[in-house]
């Protein structure tokens, strides 16, 4: 879901809601230049989330910095307000197009963008551009606001830019734009436009295969009816003096059939996807005829999972020139560059070491692997060791690998006569063509997945141990 869009702020700018009068009027100008094919849209209130009491109390804006420095995090601290918009396939979980549009506390014109980003200006229009090298645009929309685009097709840019030239208000569909005014209440809000997404065979399908609805007594047909009716979904965090999050899906229908098997059921759907998410597990569901509510605390864990649903397009636009840079030699800027690389290289590996420890809960996270390996891909690389750069290149790689395995797309059986095809993976397809007997193939083969992830994890803690001696030696500082 969301894909790169869906994947990086970083994780305490994920979740906030600290109440703020009329938000919503001052996220219309940036979601006025929004494509109106959009169907999911993220808002980030940068500024109200880091006057919150909780991120002055545990120093967020200090920690934000440094993170942002070692390339950890995607949106810079400078960033006052951003909206992230993408059109998603929901059938391959993957996005057309994604687009971010930010106000900045200052301006960025593009030619620094170009300058700090090894960036080529290509103006488009009458508007200067710069195209960047991780198959993005950036384009200088005003003195302080920018917009991004990915992936970097000059036409959809092109067409983009003029689709909002003289528009004034957002072209959302309706449902979107209700986040806007969620914003006032939200710092962030994160919302999916799900109607007509999914076809009702597929959602009958699902829930006559269910494990939370086999235990207990639902109407299936009352249940499939109540899904098929599904508007879509908002996820909004908020921060005052604690950080807590509420995620609210909208029906068209009566949505009360499903009341005895929401919780349960969401909670399955996200392990089916790869997106388990802990904290949700203990968040307390309200049903009402048209909406079912989940809501509780996040965790600093619970804070990073769901900043990974959030990736904007803009890892190289934002760059800001004022990054500190040690004053000594090139052997000594080598060493620090290093050293920050690896260390940001070992937060990540963090995350994945929490995953190891259950077969389990490593099986209903594959999702995160890809997150996890957009991250590396954006960390900085100048004067960083080129044994270090390998590395991180090799765990990139194995970390789609174990998503992959995970997923179960590696299928060598009986799955695969039956044209479950294993690079054209649809979340659809599962249901529509696969009986009850392919789709415990397909469970056996996640369940080998699992475990070759295991030893792909081992492989890469090994190996990171290895190197921290090696480059400790090699430039006589701790790694």
């Amino acid at each position: 879901m969301f894909s790169r869009l869906l994947a990086s702020l970083c994780s305490l700018l994920m979740f906030a809601f600290a109440a703020g009068p009329l938000a919503h009027a001052q996220f219309e100008p940036l979601a006025a230049s929004l494509p109106s094919s959009a169907n999911a849209v993220a808002l980030v209130d940068v500024k109200r989330l880091f006057d919150s009491p909780l991120a002055a109390k545990e120093g967020w804006k200090e920690k934000y910095d440094r993170a942002f420095a070692s390339g950890l995090c995607a949106i810079p601290p400078f960033t006052e307000r951003m909206v992230l918009a993408a059109e998603i396939d929901y059938e391959h979980m993957q996005p057309r197009w994604e687009l971010a549009v930010a106000d900045l506390a200052d301006s960025r014109t593009a030619a620094m963008i170009a300058r700090t980003s090894k960036g080529v200006l290509d103006p488009i229009g009458n508007l200067p551009a710069v195209a960047i090298r991780d198959d993005s645009y950036v384009v200088e929309l005003d003195a302080k606001r920018l917009g991004a685009m990915a992936p970097a097709n000059r036409q959809a840019v092109a067409r983009w830019l003029r689709e909002i030239q003289s528009r004034a208000a957002p072209a959302l569909s309706s449902y979107l734009k209700g986040s806007l005014v969620a914003s006032d209440t939200s710092q962030i809000v994160i919302a999916f436009d799900l109607e007509e997404a999914v076809p009702p065979e597929v959602i009958r399908a699902k829930l006559a295969a269910s494990e939370s609805l086999a235990a207990k007594k639902v109407d299936i047909e009352a249940a499939a009816k109540a899904l098929a009716s599904v508007r879509g979904l908002a996820l909004e965090v908020a921060v005052s003096d604690v950080a807590s999050g509420r995620l609210r899906v909208h029906f068209g229908g009566d949505a009360t059939p499903l009341a005895p098997v929401a919780h349960p059921l969401l909670l399955e759907i996200l392990g089916d996807l790869g997106a388990r998410i802990a904290d949700v597990e203990s968040w307390k569901v309200t049903t009402e005829p048209q909406r079912i509510t989940f809501n509780g605390p996040l965790t600093t864990a619970g804070m990073r999972r769901v900043l990974a649903l959030v990736d904007s397009p803009t890892s190289a636009i934002l760059t800001s020139e004022k990054q500190p840079r040690p004053q000594t030699s090139q052997g000594s800027a080598k060493a620090f560059a290093s050293q920050q690389y690896f260390r940001s290289l070992m937060s990540v590996l963090d995350d994945l070491r929490a995953e190891g420890k259950t077969s389990k809960t490593l099986g209903q996270n594959g999702m995160w692997f890809d997150k996890w390996a957009r991250r590396i891909d954006r960390m900085p690389i100048q004067n960083v060791d080129p044994e270090l750069l390998d590395f991180g290149r090799a765990v990139s790689s194995a970390l789609r690998s174990m998503a992959g395995d995970i997923r179960g797309i590696g299928i060598h059986s009986a799955a695969q006569n039956a044209q479950v095809a294993a690079n054209n993976y649809s979340y659809y397809s599962d249901w529509f063509y696969v009986d009850a007997q392919q789709r415990a193939v397909r469970a056996q083969e996640r369940s080998k997945g699992v475990l070759a992830a295991r030893d792909t994890y081992q492989t890469i803690e090994n190996e990171a141990s290895r190197l921290r001696q090696a480059l400790s030696e090699r430039y006589e500082i701790a790694f």
